[in-house]
């Protein structure tokens, strides 16, 4: 490969130069007049030899493919949730997690970054206590740019008519033993829910997409296995051989039921199984996909919990014992078996009968819930929202690629921006961010306030803020001190003006970088890079031609086909969507959607933390009123704001529209009926 031609030889001396040199900088003399300077040593021939054999050994173990050693899976439990303390059978019902069960899931980041745990594919249920969990870890782990698969397959058992209902007052009702038979059996089925119940899951978005056969009405634990073991066959198994570490997070009988499948445990062991809350249980395989068995291990689990071999024999004393008692529930002389007889016969008739009655109560939904809002805006709504402000904004620093996180403004921004959103009842379908952080946790900030932590949110480099090159992290002050006002203009507001580019080597470049150099696949190969990192690591290293600078026009040339390809398809499908992005990106999908010309886009600023409708049918942007005041005074859109204002008409129109026809029971008044039957059941 090398011994042709001058070159040949000549390319292949400065990659020798190249390779001696530790690092570069802005600062330090080019790589290039090094390597010239080099090439006269003594000593160049038999470096050039001894590299040509190294390069020979990469080229030819490029083609050999070894087989994979299996990743890690580690199975999670999300942390307490506020129905954990109250002990109530929560199933497929969304309660969120406690400020103790957030610190749970940070402690669990913590032990999986001391054993150098980094998760290569994440799955959660679809239900707010696994997602945020989720989101605990990967902020910890600062891989917030990694998707995460929400799939239902994970979701707790659903424990039918039991849902919404404490343990101790369902063993009041019916009695210690069938309590614990629906809950520790493996066949045994609570009664089921139908869809007058207030928990009834079919009524959700979260599940739109689902037959309604597919949603159950009430589950076993050989039930929630069976809806679990086949997303861990098809995919996160292939995940594992494919050599991905891959993280689970998921609830006590679906993680059990995984854990029954992993390691063939019989129907009798199972029941003895524990998920302590916040407590990796990581698991080892060999090239057959076989779990090894660790010193850590407990009892007929192969994995081993990830904590102090102490604090984990505490938790999971903790768990058996809330297993094998019923919290609240006193055998007293008041509750005889006849008085449980009675009790249960009653409840039973009214819960678990209602089809068969046939007065039918009249159907009630909180004032909160009646309204829609018709924001004037014809098919499917496309809301564009800068990220909230960081310190960089604060200090006027260059941002760029750099990742920085929210600062309190700004995450009270995304706060305020979906809860204005939940007021007009804007729903999404799908959200679109950048790879960076300031956007993801936006998009989470405002999805946790409209309460719609399930949707699916995709996370592109395309849509990333423009790439200021070695002016990143530098202040805007000084660089128009140092370049002069007309320079410092070009480089920040000229449309086709790069700023300097910023060196391959240095911290700020994408290629450095480990989020992008696993997620970008769509750019094409740069073979000096390569040969360069590739001699770095003794190994083959594909790297990519990624931007070392942008103007404005080179930004925009990645972000709209990103939008035609991806976000206008979708939209197509009538589905409603939320893009979080930085400035210049939202630029790019301007002069897309509003038609503003490439003199008149460098006049446009985006606010950071306001969500932006587009209008199609007049091709402007609307907004939603907060109550306080002009936007136009209290926001800067720039010099031109009539270029995304159609006649200077701001707002959506926001007319409420006739209350929604009720069609379910309200959980407040089933919990009243429950508390009644109660009652009636102790008179008895």
């Amino acid at each position: 490969m090398f011994r042709g031609g001058f070159r040949a030889r000549i390319f292949l001396r400065l990659l020798i130069a190249l390779s001696s040199v530790k690092a570069f900088s802005v600062t330090q003399r080019s790589p290039i007049t090094y390597g010239i300077r080099s090439l006269t040593s003594t000593k160049l021939q038999r470096r050039e030899s001894r590299v040509s054999v190294r390069m020979a050994k990469i080229w030819n173990s490029a083609g050999k493919r070894k087989k994979k050693k299996p990743g890690t899976l580690v199975l999670l439990r999300h942390g307490e949730s506020y129905w954990n303390p109250n002990n109530t059978f929560t199933g497929w019902a969304d309660p969120d997690m406690t400020p103790n069960g957030c610190a749970e899931i940070r402690r669990a980041a913590r032990l999986l970054l001391e054993m150098g745990y980094k998760p290569g594919a994440i799955y959660t249920s679809r239900l707010k206590r696994s997602i945020r969990s989720a989101w605990i870890l990967l902020k910890e782990f600062n891989l917030m740019y990694r998707p995460i698969n929400k799939e239902y397959q994970l979701n707790e058992r659903m424990y039918g008519a039991l849902t919404g209902m404490s343990k101790s007052q369902i063993a009041l009702t019916f009695g210690e033993e069938l309590v614990q038979q629906w809950r520790r059996s493996l066949d045994v089925r609570p009664p089921a829910l139908d869809e007058r119940h207030p928990y009834w899951p079919g009524k959700e978005r979260k599940y739109q997409d689902l037959q309604k056969d597919a949603i159950p009405t009430t589950e076993s634990l050989r039930d929630t296995m069976n809806r679990c073991v086949p997303l861990y066959k098809d995919r996160i198994e292939k995940d594992l051989m494919e050599g991905k570490n891959v993280l689970v997070v998921g609830h006590y009988n679906s993680l059990r039921g995984l854990v029954k499948y992993i390691d063939g445990i019989d129907s009798d062991a199972i029941k003895s199984v524990e998920i302590p809350t916040g407590i990796p249980l990581v698991f080892d395989f060999d090239e057959d996909m076989k779990p090894i068995r660790s010193n850590f291990s407990v009892g007929a689990v192969s994995g081993s919990f990830l904590a102090e071999r102490e604090k984990t024999l505490a938790a999971l004393a903790r768990e058996r014992e809330l297993s094998n008692e019923i919290p609240g529930f006193s055998d007293s002389g008041l509750v005889t078996p006849v008085l449980r007889a009675i009790s249960s016969l009653q409840r039973e008739r009214e819960l678990f009968s209602m089809d068969s009655s046939d007065e039918k109560e009249e159907t009630f939904i909180p004032d909160f819930a009646e309204r829609e809002y018709d924001l004037g805006i014809k098919g499917p709504l496309l809301v564009i929202m800068r990220h909230g402000k960081t310190e960089f904004n604060k200090l006027g620093l260059f941002t760029g690629w750099e990742d920085v996180s929210l600062t309190k403004e700004g995450r009270d921004e995304a706060q305020q921006a979906g809860k204005l959103l939940s007021k007009y009842k804007v729903e999404f379908d799908e959200v679109h961010t950048s790879c960076l952080s300031r956007a993801i946790e936006t998009a989470w900030l405002t999805m946790e306030e409209m309460d719609a932590l399930w949707l699916p949110v995709k996370k592109s480099w395309r849509l990333n803020e423009r790439m200021y090159g070695s002016l990143t992290g530098l202040s805007k002050k000084l660089i128009s001190q140092i370049h002069g006002e007309e320079q410092f203009r070009k480089w920040r507001r000229g449309y086709d003006q790069r700023p300097p580019p910023v060196d391959a080597f240095s911290s700020y470049y994408p290629g450095n970088d480990p989020r992008y150099v696993e997620t970008i696949k769509d750019l094409p190969i740069s073979l000096w890079q390569t040969l360069i990192r590739s001699l770095e690591a003794g190994k083959l290293q594909v790297a990519r031609k990624m931007p070392r600078t942008e103007s404005l026009k080179d930004c925009m040339k990645r972000t709209r086909p990103y939008f035609r390809s991806n976000i206008l398809v979708n939209m197509e499908k009538n589905k409603n969507t939320l893009v979080v992005s930085s400035e210049n990106a939202i630029r790019g999908l301007l002069m897309e959607l509003c038609g503003v010309s490439t003199d008149n886009i460098t006049s446009v600023e985006i606010p950071t933390g306001l969500p932006m409708i587009f209008d199609p049918e007049t091709k402007s942007i609307k907004l939603l009123d907060d109550g306080k005041g002009d936007p136009l005074k209290r926001y800067n859109f720039g010099s031109k704001p009539e270029l995304l204002f159609k006649d200077m008409q701001v707002f959506a129109r926001a007319e409420a529209s006739k209350p929604k026809s009720a069609t379910s029971v309200s959980s407040q008044q089933f919990d009243t009926r429950m508390q009644s039957t109660k009652v009636e059941a102790m008179q008895s």
